[in-house]
């Protein structure tokens, strides 16, 4: 079989299916899916290697193996579910950090691809072809200095590898670019150091760079020539914003809209720092002030709709995604859905699970297999106490969105409340792999555990959730 996944290096390749010392019925279903593997049938070795998850569902190289044919059928969601489930089960199984890691890169999803690859590093530092991985990583995020010293790292360990001398030549010349627009902005500002303009220029390229605070000194300088220019403050705004200083981006914003009153889009971005900050009373006077200036500003009515919904009034929240609703002519075919999904969600927390049920079934005849419609359906006919419903819908939703922690979460919920024990802890585990800061996912395991009379183990989740609990606090 063909293993060179990424063409553009040879390092990101998928590992093949190794054969490893198990039980004989697994070890047999292994063997079939390696074979298939091997003939390019991806297909049939997927259907394999699922048998030998059933027959060892503990069995970190059985889910790996499954996650890897999976990979090479497309089914990049689920392979991503496998992968994480397998290191869950294994930590260190570098493998599956590997193959994980160039499929969040496949994906575009450079932080997580980043983040995992440097954990494959904890398990082997010595491995070249993880820096140039790593290299690559910082080099899509545009961190040049951290993605020169990674391929570096890489030619220490290996002074013959192409890939990283390549790829470090490539970084150095987008680094010496950023320094040649620099210093040309840098002699405009020369010429004439009073114009405000040359300085948000030079703030811009420090922004490309991460300087942030050159950033911010070449933002102050434009604001002491001009101490009332809009254009300024909305470059301070931007830089802080990319620093994720919710605070010094709420006061900014909250500048400029003094300074311009009429703004619905400040006002919104207001609010959404309002937000982050924890103060959601500003937060929803904001966006209610965006809409106030804009009534058909959508991204201001969806976001005050989330935040009614946050401080728990539902029937605010309700009304304004019935408007949306109702207006579904205006709407693009991605705010229809949130907008009936939006409705089924405040349906439900109200407690109106007959109406939540018609929202999330028009929602589906609307736009088939849509996550959030099967999400929020399960969620109703738990609410009703129609367990075998939800679970059936909770099942759908995971298929459409293998990635969402909290569709895993609430299976497992209900798989626990009808007593399917094993299931129900399968599935829960299974949400702890997607999102290990989930809380409520421990929680629910600690849940099962007591029920099962496993103390000891339901101590041990209940202890993970109050860790998170207090890294949150």
């Amino acid at each position: 079989m063909d293993e060179t996944h990424n063409q553009e290096k040879d390092n990101s390749s998928k590992n093949s299916f190794p054969i490893h010392f198990i039980n004989r019925s697994e070890q047999e279903w292994t063997d079939k899916g390696n074979a298939a593997a091997q003939d390019g049938d991806y297909e049939a070795a997927t259907a394999a290697f699922e048998q030998a998850v059933l027959v060892s569902p503990d069995d970190a190289r059985a889910r790996y193996n499954l996650a890897l044919a999976q990979h090479y059928l497309g089914d990049s969601e689920v392979a991503v579910a496998g992968y994480r489930r397998a290191i869950d089960l294994d930590p260190q199984l570098i493998d599956a950090y590997i193959n994980l890691g160039n499929l969040y890169s496949e994906l575009g999803m450079y932080e997580d691809s980043l983040e995992t690859f440097q954990q494959a590093l904890e398990l082997d530092g010595e491995n070249d072809e993880l820096y140039v991985n790593v290299g690559d990583a910082y080099r899509m995020l545009n961190l040049y200095q951290d993605a020169i010293q990674a391929y570096r790292q890489a030619l220490l360990l290996n002074p013959d590898m192409r890939i990283a001398a390549d790829n470090l030549t490539d970084v150095r010349e987008r680094v010496n670019d950023q320094y040649r627009r620099l210093m040309e902005q840098e002699r405009r500002i020369d010429a004439n150091p009073a114009d405000a303009s040359h300085y948000a220029e030079l703030a811009s390229i420090y922004l490309d760079m991460r300087r942030y605070d050159d950033a911010l000194s070449a933002a102050n300088q434009m604001l002491s020539l001009d101490p009332d220019s809009r254009t300024s403050y909305d470059m301070l705004a931007s830089i802080y914003e990319h620093m994720e200083d919710n605070d010094q981006a709420a006061e900014t914003y909250a500048r400029i809209v003094v300074l311009d009153p009429d703004d619905a889009e400040a006002w919104e971005h207001l609010a959404t720092w309002r937000g982050l900050q924890g103060n959601s009373s500003e937060a929803i006077d904001a966006y209610a002030h965006a809409i106030q200036l804009d009534p058909q500003r959508i991204t201001a009515r969806f976001s005050l709709a989330e935040a009614y919904m946050e401080v728990e009034r539902y029937n605010d929240a309700r009304v304004l995604y019935q408007k949306l609703v109702q207006e579904a002519e205006t709407l693009d075919d991605d705010d229809l859905a949130a907008a009936y999904a939006g409705l089924a969600d405040a349906q439900n927390a109200l407690a109106e699970h007959e109406q939540a049920i018609a929202t999330a079934q028009t929602l589906l005849e609307k736009f088939e297999d849509d996550a959030e419609g099967y999400y929020q359906l399960a969620t109703a006919y738990d609410g009703l106490g129609r367990h075998d419903e939800a679970i059936e819908n909770y099942q759908d939703a995971i298929d459409s969105d293998p990635l969402n922690a909290d569709y895993y979460n609430d299976l497992a919920d209900t798989l626990r409340e009808v007593k399917r024990y094993d299931e129900a802890l399968e599935v829960a585990q299974q949400a702890v792999a997607m999102d290990p800061s989930l809380i409520l996912a421990y929680e629910t395991l600690a849940q099962i555990y007591l029920e099962t009379n496993r103390p000891q183990q339901a101590s041990a989740a209940l202890s993970q959730a109050e860790a998170l609990r207090s890294e949150s606090s």
